[in-house]
């Protein structure tokens, strides 16, 4: 049986796409299924804030327990980052059609700061889940280089329609592979812009 969370999050994930991602839209979300505004900030008391930490937690524990559920050991650490990296995607398929929504949000003035913060942390999750132990300077350039290849995949995937996520599956290989290859930041920087650039001129033409 689900939870009162699980179901207002299932609500707003579903109003998102037509309605946007906003305190306005989680109200409105709350309102059908007869949720009353101090129930809600009782659930998730920075609204919309604390729903997308729900989602991500959701995700997480997703994620570990499919990877631990076979034996990973026998992996190279690249290819434990590509697996994890596939899991994440596999288990955010849900929410597709509200990300660029979401995204907007993330990435107005006020929201960078956290959403850099949310960004590391994601990092951070799947080098560790992966079993990386380093405490030099290599733990910050990893996980710079990782949040790169995470972006550049994200808006990728968003763009992605081949069958069972292949298209995205093959990209997470080519870039990890690049970034434990060597390949600068600046040249996973340059991807991702060329990336980015083609996902707003697609989301720009099909609002027109």
């Amino acid at each position: 049986m689900k939870s009162k969370q699980e179901k207002i999050v299932n609500q707003f994930v579903k109003d998102v796409p037509k309605f946007g991602w906003s305190r306005d839209t989680l109200l409105g979300s709350a309102k059908k299924l007869k949720i009353s505004t101090s129930i809600l900030a009782k659930e998730f008391p920075n609204f919309e804030a604390d729903i997308l930490k729900f989602i991500i937690s959701k995700n997480n524990n997703s994620v570990e327990k499919s990877y631990k559920s076979f034996n990973h050991e026998r992996l190279r650490m690249r290819d434990r980052i590509k697996t994890i990296l596939e899991l994440k995607f596999e288990n955010n398929q849900y929410l597709k059609d509200s990300l660029p929504e979401m995204l907007k949000s993330l990435l107005r003035p006020g929201n960078i700061i956290s959403s850099l913060k949310l960004l590391n942390q994601n990092s951070d999750f799947i080098w560790n889940l992966a079993g990386d132990n380093s405490n030099d300077f290599s733990y910050y350039s990893k996980r710079g280089l990782l949040s790169i290849v995470y972006l550049s995949t994200l808006i990728y995937w968003l763009n992605d329609s081949s069958d069972k996520m292949m298209g995205t599956k093959s990209f997470i290989s080519r870039a990890v592979d690049n970034v434990v290859d060597g390949m600068s930041k600046l040249k996973q920087l340059s991807i991702l812009k060329t990336l980015a650039q083609n996902f707003l001129d697609k989301k720009n033409k099909s609002s027109t």
